[in-house]
């Protein structure tokens, strides 16, 4: 691992199958300057022995750490993510397992990324297309091309659901990145470090990109989508498959969407976009009293951790460097509005 440019940080939890298809992928890629960490949590389906069979074969560095315990999203990269520091690794790039790449995608993200007019930008991504079922099919309908927020406290992927017709072809810099595929320049992800790690443990899973954008993006990062570079993934969340997810993706979500304003709106913020969110928050805890109960934990936990979130976002506010106002022209109900084209 020491040495490497860039090291691929992949958490997994009983996604054997995946892991057969992205593996080969990774190893195919055109740039050969990276070693893997793949951090298994608590897989009982065959995902370690899957592992250990390209162990055997592998023609990179590849490290698989088992963990006994799920340590969901968060946890499991931020264990990666600090082997990439302690290994001055430059770059880490985040994966999900459900992710197929284009043989040339590392190279062409770090073409872009390595040029000293991006020096301050934190996070690429590029143009990620869906993959449908358990062989990952490739298709022509985009995926994200980055994440764009409202003002109603909500974020989507920017191209979600399109046909891939071309006009996100050119470069752009977006807010922030998804974190199923996500290249992150390690000073930076080192820059907005908290106390609960570089993506906040408490987040769990859901959500903790758009938080690791926000943080970034208050200390002076940015972030950019290279189109150049392609990738497929098999979206499994969506908001209009809400019912169709499982209860702890559902909490977690619940959970996560107080803990993001919580985290990173300023009084600047939250004032200028109070009508929106509170009645979206109305509804988002109705639903919590009636049709979806199993949720209703997420506000307790809330409720019960009011004291160490308080004082988190207060280390949090006191680090940033830009303020609310800066920052507000990316929460917009224009979806064309969330990209800054050839910037």
């Amino acid at each position: 691992m020491t040495g490497t440019r860039v090291l691929v940080s992949i958490v997994t939890h009983n996604e054997s199958r995946d892991v057969e298809r992205l593996l080969p992928s990774l190893f195919a890629q055109t740039f050969r300057d990276f070693s893997i960490v793949a951090v298994d949590n608590a897989s009982e389906d065959g995902t370690r022995s899957t592992f250990a069979a390209f162990e055997k074969v592998t023609p990179l560095p590849l490290t698989v750490v088992p963990s006994r315990e799920n340590l969901g999203y968060t946890g499991g990269h931020n264990l990666a993510i600090g082997k990439a520091v302690e290994a001055q690794c430059p770059w880490v790039l985040v994966l999900n397992s459900d992710v197929v790449l284009a043989p040339d995608f590392l190279e062409r993200l770090l073409d872009e990324a390595e040029r000293p007019e991006n020096a301050r930008t934190g996070a690429f991504t590029g143009k990620i297309l869906r993959a449908e079922g358990v062989e990952l099919r490739p298709t022509a309908v985009l995926d994200t091309v980055g994440i764009r927020m409202t003002k109603n406290g909500r974020h989507f992927d920017i191209g979600a659901g399109l046909q891939d017709d071309g006009r996100y072809d050119r470069g752009a810099e977006v807010f922030g990145v998804s974190g199923c595929v996500a290249l992150y320049r390690t000073a930076a992800l080192s820059d907005v470090k908290i106390a609960t790690g570089f993506f906040d443990n408490d987040f769990f899973l859901y959500r903790e990109d758009v938080d690791l954008a926000w943080r970034l993006r208050g200390r002076g990062w940015t972030a950019r989508c290279v189109p150049a570079a392609r990738a497929w993934h098999r979206r499994r969340n969506l908001p209009e498959r809400r019912r169709e997810m499982s209860p702890a993706a559902n909490l977690h979500s619940v959970k996560n969407r107080f803990l993001l304003r919580i985290n990173n709106a300023g009084k600047e913020h939250l004032e200028a976009t109070f009508a929106r969110t509170f009645a979206r928050d109305l509804v988002v805890v109705a639903a919590c009293l009636t049709v979806e109960r199993s949720s209703l934990p997420a506000l307790r936990w809330l409720a019960e951790n009011r004291a160490r979130l308080l004082a988190k976002r207060a280390a949090i506010r006191a680090a940033r460097t830009v303020t609310d106002r800066a920052l507000l022209p990316w929460f917009t109900s224009e979806p064309e509005g969330a990209r800054r084209a050839g910037a």
